[in-house]
């Protein structure tokens, strides 16, 4: 019985563990909210503690941690595409790996969120070579270029973007290409398990939804900009059949995931003045029906929103309204009924610009996507609370300009990891 019951209590406190860690995109559970707590609600005059900073080159890419294994995707533009391993408490370099790496895209830099798993780390370089790194070894166990395996696979306009996304065996990978739109790799080889057709491109990461006790992959995309024509499609994982496809949302540039609402409501969102929409999505035998429930002019350009007690919250900011002072009334971070209708909004006081945030211990936790102040808040129907603000990174805040701190964070063991371009910023959060 005592064994028993000490086996028990191990298991756990082992999965306690494993949560508190960020092993991907937008974290455990791949939508931005983290099981924390105790953590900090008050900052001292100085700003809360900077427990180590690390320079990098110049780019977008986030944070994934494993135990005490810190991952980030970095880029010598126009050169190679670097993994590099730090020591997640102290920030010392443990190891890198690099691959050669032609060209540049526009917003020069990393863009992908690297996925590890206990054996290996996945990632996705900007011009679509996919790589699976061996945490033992520390070499890659294979790498592959979309290109090369899929020729009519086509680069997205700022590159790709994707975070590899791991199911079980299976990586799935994004060619985007005349004739194949979705992949999936046997995780350990690299070998083709299925191949979707096209579906046009995106910069939009593949996400794993559980609906209708089925598990689906789904991906938003962009056919044809000139007639407004989009897709949101979901992939069985095991095999690649489509489960449903909808034309119901549009966005020229799609970037953030679709957000599952409940069992019935999915969110689609995204900058560019091409609006949110609430969908409906009922299974009627082995088929799906979806259905437009409401539509807002509003959206997120980068970041996906939250669903925190039946309410969205996002920061309705994009091109049209950050660069103009009036204009910025009508963004800042936003709160919407399930209905479609918009309880508040910060506007310009603060704007927030179109920067990272992640939920935990009962507080939206936000990085100023134009000067990279952190803010702590509370949120409910009835308005947005901010509980701290400091500048971690010691921008220049009186100068009107944006400087792209739009990486996603990571959260683990009450420390967050914040990116601003070429610095990364490990900052306590523990009481």
């Amino acid at each position: 019985m005592n064994k028993q019951f000490y086996s028990i209590l191990i298991t756990a406190l082992c999965s306690a563990i494993a949560l508190a860690d960020w092993p991907q995109f937008q974290g455990p559970n791949r939508d931005g909210t983290s099981s924390e707590s105790g953590l900090l609600r008050s900052f001292p005059k100085e700003g809360p503690r900077i427990i180590w900073e690390k320079a990098l080159e110049q780019g977008f890419g986030g944070c994934a941690i494993d135990g005490n294994d810190l991952f980030i995707v970095d880029r010598v533009a126009k050169t190679k595409d670097m993994l590099i391993c730090l020591d997640a408490t102290t920030g010392k370099e443990r190891w890198r790996y690099e691959s050669p790496s032609e060209g540049e895209p526009s917003f020069p830099g990393s863009r992908s969120v690297p996925t590890v798993r206990k054996d290996a780390v996945y990632f996705i370089g900007s011009f679509g070579r996919v790589h699976c790194v061996d945490r033992a070894t520390r070499k890659a166990r294979w790498q592959i270029k979309m290109s090369e395996r899929y020729p009519d696979a086509e680069t997205p306009k700022w590159g790709y973007a994707q975070c590899a996304l791991v199911i079980d065996d299976i990586v799935v990978v994004t060619p985007f290409g005349s004739e194949t739109g979705v992949a999936a790799w046997h995780r350990n080889t690299g070998k083709e398990v299925w191949r979707s057709g096209p579906i046009g491109n995106s910069h939009s990461s593949p996400t794993l939804l559980e609906i209708a006790g089925e598990q689906h992959i789904v991906l938003t995309t962009v056919v044809n900009q000139g007639s407004k024509e989009g897709l949101i499609t979901s992939y069985r994982p095991n095999d690649g059949k489509t489960l449903w496809q909808t034309s119901h949302y549009y966005n020229r540039i799609p970037i953030p995931p679709v957000t599952k609402v409940s069992n019935t409501l999915l969110f689609a969102t995204g900058g560019y003045d091409c609006g949110s929409k609430m969908l409906s999505i009922e299974r009627q035998g082995n088929s799906y029906m979806l259905s437009e429930k409401w539509s807002i002019q509003k959206g997120s350009q980068i970041h996906p929103p939250f669903v925190i007690a039946d309410h969205l919250y996002f920061l309705a900011n994009e091109n049209s309204n950050h660069r103009v002072a009036a204009k910025r009334k009508t963004g800042g971070l936003s709160c919407w009924s399930l209905d479609g209708e918009e309880l508040w909004r910060t506007g310009n006081d603060p704007f927030m610009g179109r920067g990272a945030s992640l939920y935990a211990d009962g507080m939206l936790i936000v990085q100023d996507g134009e000067k990279g102040v952190l803010r702590l808040g509370e949120v409910s129907k009835g308005g947005f609370r901010e509980l701290a603000s400091a500048n971690v990174f010691g921008s220049d805040l009186e100068k009107n300009f944006d400087l792209k701190f739009w990486s996603p964070m990571a959260l683990s063991k009450g420390r967050l990891y914040m990116r601003g371009q070429n610095r990364l910023l490990c900052v306590d959060l523990k009481k």
